[in-house]
Order: C-alpha cells, then structure tokens, then sequence
C-alpha cells in the first residue's frame, strides 16, 4: 500500500510526463503571453510616437473619456452590487438573484449594446412609447447613443459589469470557510443588537472588497481599453483613447500605427496608476472605516423598515433582467423590421433582408462556432493538464500568470501578439486567430475547473491506489465521471467567451476571417441596423446553445 501511495503523490510531480505537461502550458500560453507584452512594449518604444501622442490636442481629451467611463462605471456597478447584497444575502431574494445571474452574463457584451443602443437612441423605443404622451412629431434632442460626455458607453458598461460582479460575490460567499466564518460573524453581531445591514457595512464589507481586487480590476481593464462597445455607442468626436489607438494602429503609416502601440500603453499605464492610487489609499480607508464602524448606533433601521426596504431593492433588481429581456425582444424586431418612421410604435412593413444577409454568410457562422469549439478545446487541455500535472500549492503562484488577460488592456495585450505573429507569420490565418482565442479563452476555463478539480477528495485517489489500480485508470474510470459536469460547465463558458472576441480576431485575422462578433459590430458601427440586429441575435444563440448543450449534458449525468 506504501508503494502505491508514493507512486501517486503527488501526482505527476517527479514525472516525464507531468514535466511535458507543464511544458505544453508554458509553450501554449504563458510564454506567447510574456512574449506579447515584451513586443508591445518595443513596438511603443518610439520617441516620435510619444511625442506625437502628447503633441496631439485631442488625445487628452480621448483619455479624460476613457478614464471617466471606466472609473464611473466600475463604481456604479460595484455601488449597485453592495447595496443590493447589503439588503439581500441570505434570503429567498438572494437566491432566486444569483439564479438569475447566469442568464444575464451568458449575453454578450455587444450584443447588448446594440440592443440597448436603439432602446435609448433618439428614434429608439422609449422615445417612441414617450411620443404619444408629449406630443413628439420629431425624435428628441437628446444625445444618449455616441454623446460626447460617454454617458450612453458608462450605462451600458454599467449594466453589463453589475452581474458579473454580483457572480463574484456570490462565488467568494459560496466558499465553504468563508460562508461559516462570516455566518458566525452576522449570529454574534445580531446577539449584540446589530441590524444586519449594520454588519455588512461596518465588518462585512471590509473584509470581502480586498477578495474582489481581481474582479474589480478586470472590470477596471475593460472598461478602460473596450474598443467594440465604444465602436458602437461611444463617442465619436473625439472617440475614446481605446478607439483612437485601435484606428492608429490599423492605418498604414508606421508612425501612426506605432502612436496607437503607445496608446496603448500609456492606457496600461494609466490603469497601473489608479491601481496604485487604489492600493496605497486602502489602508488609510480601511483604518477611517474601522473608526466609523465602532461609533453610531446598534440598528441603523427597524426591523420592518429593512424589510421593506429588502423587498424594494428585490423588485428593483428585476428590472435589470426585464431590461435584458427588452434588448432582446428589440433585436427581435429589429432583424424583420422594414422601414419605421419615427414616432410610429410599430414598423410599416417587415422584411427578411436581415437575415437572408446572415444565410448567405453561413460560412462566418460556421467558421465563429468552429473556432470556438477549438480554442475551447485547447484551452480545456491546457488547464487539464495543469491540474493533473502540478500539487495544487502551485495554483497561487500560477494564478497572477492565469489572469493576466483578465486584467490587463486588450488592447496592449492584442498589439503585442500580433507582432509575435508577424515574426511567425501567423498573421492574417486561422491558427494565429485560434492562438488569439485560445490565450483569451484559457483564464475563464482555469477560473471554472479549478474549485471542482482542487476540491475533489483525495482519499479516492488513495484509495484506487490501494486497490493496485494506475494514476491514469483512476483519472478515466473516477475522476473523468466526476468532474464531467465542471468541465462542460468550463467549455460552456469558453465557448462564451470566445464567440465575443473582438478585437484579437479583427486584429490577428487582419479582417479576412470575421466572426459573428466581428461582423455585428461592423455593421452597427456602419448604421446598418437590420443585418447587425440579425448578427447580434445570432452572437446572443451561439452561447445559450453551448450553455444549453452543457445543461442537457449535466442532466442526462444526474
């Protein structure tokens, strides 16, 4: 029995091919990733660039944007967030929100835009339901779709970025310690007559925003560097910093694609700056927040009063899957919708145009599930092999190196792995477009697999090895049935993920190999509301078919 033991722990750890494991994921991920920021940063290495770039008016204006819309809606999603698990952790309305959860982030980010973009536009549906009451002949002067202030951009990040992070928190309360330790915690201070929204603000949420540092950061990063929603409802005179380095870097002067690289960076940089800010002044708040939570009274509100309040914000919270529902119905309308004058409630004549144009690009359809069936699958092996080939105290080193895609702007990131397929002349084919992916797929893969795998017991391996039976009888015949419902959860989401990939497939695939993410956001940012409704739809399909395919399969094995 000895014998057996040491031969499987720790698993691949002395191995051949736990050593080819991890090579295969150094190779596969981690060195294209360092790879691609080293030629960013080279590519930005450029005195002119920078000079031009600070010599150039507009440019401060584009990043005053970019700093604005990012910093306002990553604090109004987190704002949206606290209040609403304040009033609603452990009751009935805290579970019937997380359930709600899934189906709002299966959405691209996208598509949601260009739903949400007529919804709020001028000549969009609440301008249309207001007409009759107000007397409107005309649309509205109201810039809400591509302001100059980025108001339209900040909304619809904000009601994107709000879900996820609310699945964060849910995630972190999920955690078995931390759920006994911080329920041990609302029991003491309930005895001591403290409300439970007291708790949450005076000790709770001091101890839990430190554990969304990386969510937050990746919400921070997107909204910082996001080029495709600000294509499609941000401003355009002059655009964000995002935008104006991404149209720097497609033209074809060299001094101009490498301002768009320092743009790119110094977007980087400016994220590394609030980072910093955030850091250094936490302590300081932290301690001003301890001081404020011992002073004031046991219970801020009667029980009755926060009930009610309780209730209000659980009916509030439902407007945001109702909204989600309308931005889909619009999409809906907008895919058969002929021509609508303005203020008519409802389209003169209706029309398959839209989607004859997605039939005859059934190829673009074809080749988006195809590539997102393969960097899912390579991604899953990758993280597979990770898991099977290194202990699990490796995970915490390894996990800052996972994330770094999350976390860091796309658009720096993207500028560098396309110079790295310039020298491999990958560039403009399918494998550098499925490399692109694959880096971006891989994180949200590793975030969904990792828990189950880590936490599967290991006194089942122990005791296969008792019973004579092999390292790799024991992962196909226990662990492989066990763990088949997290991974097709895993390559669900990387499914997700890699259907709304924008800017490496534009970027890498040098425009010949669009997508259906490609092509929505082409076509909404070019006016053609029919078609890129049809293609936002289709952007919308192509996940709830993987989620649906995962459900079913995680059925049948039930």
């Amino acid at each position: 029995m000895a014998a057996a033991l040491r031969r499987l722990n720790p698993p691949g750890a002395s191995t051949w091919p736990g050593w080819l494991g991890r090579g295969a994921v150094v190779l596969g991920f981690a060195l294209p990733l360092v790879a691609g920021l080293a030629l960013s940063l080279h590519e930005a290495a450029n005195g002119s660039a920078w000079a031009s770039l600070f010599a150039d008016t507009p440019w401060a204006t584009t990043f005053t944007l970019s700093l604005g819309t990012s910093v306002l809606s990553t604090a109004a999603a987190l704002a949206i967030t606290m209040g609403l698990v304040t009033a609603l952790q452990g009751t009935s309305s805290w579970t019937r929100l997380t359930a709600s959860l899934a189906p709002l982030l299966a959405v691209p980010h996208a598509a949601f835009a260009i739903g949400l973009a007529w919804l709020i536009a001028p000549t969009g549906a609440f301008a249309r339901a207001l007409a009759p009451l107000l007397g409107w002949t005309t649309p509205p002067a109201w810039a809400t779709v591509n302001d100059p202030q980025g108001l339209g951009l900040t909304l619809v990040l904000t009601l994107k970025e709000a879900p996820f992070l609310l699945w964060s928190v849910a995630a972190l309360l999920a955690r078995p310690e931390l759920a006994a330790r911080l329920a041990a915690e609302q029991r003491t201070a309930r005895t001591l007559g403290h409300a439970p929204r007291a708790w949450w603000w005076r000790a709770g949420w001091p101890q839990l925003l430190p554990l969304l540092a990386w969510p937050l950061l990746a919400v921070l990063a997107y909204g910082l560097t996001v080029v495709d929603l600000a294509l499609i409802v941000g401003p355009t005179t002059p655009p964000t910093a995002a935008v104006q380095a991404w149209q720097d870097l497609q033209d074809a002067d060299p001094l101009r694609n490498a301002r768009g690289a320092a743009g790119a960076v110094a977007l980087a940089v400016m994220l590394a700056g609030i980072v910093g800010l955030v850091a250094v002044s936490w302590p300081v708040l932290r301690g001003v927040w301890a001081a404020m939570a011992v002073q004031g009274r046991r219970a801020l509100t009667p029980p009755r009063v926060q009930t009610t309040r309780s209730g209000a914000l659980a009916r509030a919270w439902w407007g945001l899957p109702l909204l989600y529902t309308l931005v889909l119905g619009v999409l809906v309308l907008l895919g058969v919708a002929g021509p609508w004058p303005f203020p008519a409630a409802w389209p003169s004549t209706f029309t398959t145009l839209g989607w004859q144009a997605v039939v005859t690009s059934l190829g673009t359809v074809a080749f988006t599930a195809v590539l997102a069936t393969c960097s899912t699958g390579v991604a899953l092996a990758l993280v597979v092999v990770w898991l099977a080939s290194t202990p699990p105290r490796w995970d915490a080193r390894a996990t800052p190196v996972v994330l770094a895609p999350l976390v860091l702007p796309p658009l720096m990131l993207t500028t560098g792995l396309y110079q790295a397929a310039l020298h491999l002349r990958l560039d403009a084919t399918a494998a550098g477009v499925l490399w692109a992916h694959v880096l971006g797929v891989l994180p949200y893969v590793f975030i969904v697999l990792r828990p189950a795998w880590r936490d599967l017991d290991p006194r089942l391996a122990q005791t296969a090895a008792t019973l004579g039976r092999s390292r790799w009888a024991f992962r196909w015949q226990v662990q492989r049935p066990l763990l088949a419902a997290p991974i097709a959860a895993a390559a669900a989401v990387g499914f997700a993920v890699s259907t709304g990939q924008f800017l490496a497939t534009q970027m890498l695939g040098a425009g010949r190999w669009p997508t259906v993410t490609t092509e929505a956001v082409t076509l909404a940012s070019g006016g053609d509301r029919r078609t890129a409704a049809a293609f936002a739809l289709l952007q919308v399909l192509l996940p709830l078919l993987g989620f649906g395919a995962a459900w079913a399969f995680q059925r049948g094995r039930r």
